[in-house]
């Protein structure tokens, strides 16, 4: 009899350590697989950004190509350093002065024409612009309102 008091013991011994040990493993499997999904993941983040730096070195080579050619140093000599090529001539373009839209009509007499252009100037320039002379630079109205 005490040979049968031990046999259920040690199966049931025998299942609880074998269902532990499938246990173990299918947390193992489990683990592995998430980690499998994390490194794909990581490996796809970091191929995007292998990606982006290829089109960086790309615009860079691009730009170093750009700056070593000749007509960027004729630019620059140009703009830079007022080089010009023989036979060049420098053109420089400025805006003409806004004094008024319309043609002036000869039939107003001069104070009023004055008077005219005068308030166009001022319609014309930013009202920052109108308080900075009202402000700092009272003398330069009058001198504006005279002058036109």
């Amino acid at each position: 009899m005490p040979y049968r008091d031990f046999e259920p013991v040690s199966k049931q011994l025998t299942i609880v350590v074998g269902l532990t040990v499938v246990g173990f493993m299918a947390f193992g499997l489990a683990l592995s697989f998430y980690r499998n999904v994390l490194f794909e993941e990581t490996l796809k983040t970091i191929g995007e950004q292998n990606q982006g730096l290829r089109e960086t070195i790309v615009l860079g080579y691009q730009d170093l190509e750009y700056y070593r050619s000749a007509q960027f140093k004729d630019k620059y000599a140009k703009e830079n350093l007022g080089k010009l090529n023989p036979g060049e001539k420098a053109l420089i373009i400025t805006e003409p002065p806004k004094t008024g839209t319309g043609p002036i009509d000869t039939s107003i007499e001069p104070t009023e024409r004055q008077q005219a252009a005068y308030e166009e100037i001022l319609r014309q320039m930013p009202v920052l612009q109108h308080w900075h002379l009202y402000l700092f630079h009272k003398n330069e109205v009058e001198k504006l309102r005279r002058g036109l």
